[in-house]
Order: structure tokens, then C-alpha cells, then sequence
């Protein structure tokens, strides 16, 4: 059953805000024997379960996608990954969510090169506008958002069409996306949700991180901290 996609802020290129949400959103329940860390609930949602994206104790949906920095080899998630996981969405022109959504993975990067774990944490961030994210547009990214390409735990995947696209990441995901209808069409945009999920070694969501509008100053912040903290007490459980 596909899940409901999360309706977005038109033309701001920022997630929707719901009331009396957090940044970190739990399943509501204790996940099972599938996750290592505890739930966390997400106030004002009775069922977290019914988010459009996957959260606490649900298994990371898969997607086999072209990686274009890996001479388009195709990639599975999360089949091809003993590792653990860390997953986005974003597309390069953007230039309010996703600037965001890369700094925190980059910086989560940083760490687990820090602790010496940066070979069991893989980075993966899907692009939803295949038509400008290309190979050249992604290595621009990268640099100029200090993703470290030498690491090898940092992957660029592409849909093949922008139909494709809408499948995997938002009907599959459940990461909704709308295209802006500038005159200039060249410089069209996305209004879309920022959700980053962290995913245990054995394919399971164990956090989903939404991050906020930037203009509500009452929206809690996700922040480096907190993902890193997740991810030292995933690492230190599963061994």
C-alpha cells in the first residue's frame, strides 16, 4: 500500500510545517527486535506509522537507481549496503532544504571519519531532477559542500526520467516534490519536504529527521548533534 506523499510549502523550497511536531520523529511504538535505538515520539501524530515517509521500525523502502559519479552503475538500496545508512533527497538548484539537508550529512561524514567508523556508514542522496543532475552538476555539489568523494561512502543516485523520479521518491519515499512554473524555465525550482533517515545496517529506519521551515522561529532545529548522538549509540549496539 503506498504511503500518503507530504504536501509542501508552494514555491519556498522548504518542508511543511505541521503543528506541534518535533525534528526527530519516533514509530510511537518500541520498533520491534528490528532497531537498536529506543522510539521517540513525534507530539500532535497519534500513528506515526501513517507518515507518508518511513519512520521507527519500518523497513527502508528499496530503489535501484543509477549512480553517476560511479560511471552510472546501478546501485539497490538498501540491498547493496552492509552498512549503515544515511538517506535524502534533494536537487542541486536548490538553494534553501537541500543546502541543509547536505551540510548536516556532510558534517555526519566528518564525524564518522573522526571515530574511525567512516567505512561502516554509507551516504546516499537521491536527486528528483534528473533532467539538470548530472554527473558534472553533482561533483559541483559536492565541492561546494565539502562532501568528501574520496571517503567512498558518498553516493549521488539519479532517476532515469522524471517520471522515474516521482515513483521512487515520492511514491515509494513518500518525499512529495512540486515543480515551480517560472516564466523562465530554465530556472524552475521544487517546493519539497527535508527528511533525513537513518538506517540500521540490517535496512530498518531507526530515526527520521524532518527539518523545518526556517522562517517559523518555534520549529525545533535538527542539528548535527543529534544525528551524531544517534549514530554513536546505533554503532555502539550493533556492535
Amino acid at each position: 500500500m503506498r504511503k500518503r506523499t507530504l504536501l509542501a510549502s508552494v514555491g519556498s523550497g522548504v518542508a511543511l510545517s505541521l503543528s506541534g511536531c518535533m525534528g526527530m520523529l519516533g514509530s510511537g511504538s518500541d520498533g520491534g527486535s528490528n532497531t537498536y535505538l529506543d522510539a521517540k515520539e513525534w507530539e500532535g501524530v497519534d500513528d506515526p506509522s501513517n507518515l507518508p515517509f518511513p519512520t521507527h521500525g519500518q523497513a527502508l523502502p528499496s530503489a535501484t537507481l543509477p549512480a553517476p559519479l560511479r560511471d552510472d552503475t546501478e546501485v539497490s538500496i538498501p540491498d547493496d549496503f552492509e552498512t549503515d545508512l544515511l538517506v535524502t533527497f534533494i536537487y542541486t538548484n536548490c538553494m534553501t532544504m537541500c543546502p541543509r539537508l547536505t551540510a548536516l550529512m556532510a558534517q555526519t561524514q566528518d564525524y564518522a571519519r573522526e571515530e574511525g567508523y567512516s567505512d561502516q556508514v554509507s551516504f546516499v542522496e537521491t536527486s528528483f531532477d534528473p533532467a539538470r543532475d548530472d554527473a558534472d552538476a553533482f561533483r559541483e555539489w559536492a565541492d561546494k559542500h565539502r562532501v568528501e568523494m574520496d571517503d567512498g561512502n558518498w553516493y549521488f543516485l539519479r532517476p532515469q526520467s522524471k517520471e522515474r523520479a516521482k515513483e521512487v521518491v515520492q511514491e515509494n519515499y513518500g518525499i512529495h516534490f512540486t515543480k515551480t512554473e517560472p516564466e523562465n524555465m530554465d530556472a524552475y525550482m521544487f517546493s519539497h519536504a527535508g527528511v533525513i533517515l537513518l538506517v540500521n545496517q540490517d535496512g530498518y529506519v531507526e530515526r527520521a529527521y524532518k527539518l523545518q521551515a526556517q522562517r517559523n522561529p518555534d520549529s525545533p532545529r535538527v542539528s548535527r548533534q543529534q544525528i551524531t548522538d544517534d549514530l554513536a549509540t546505533l554503532r555502539e549496539r550493533e556492535g
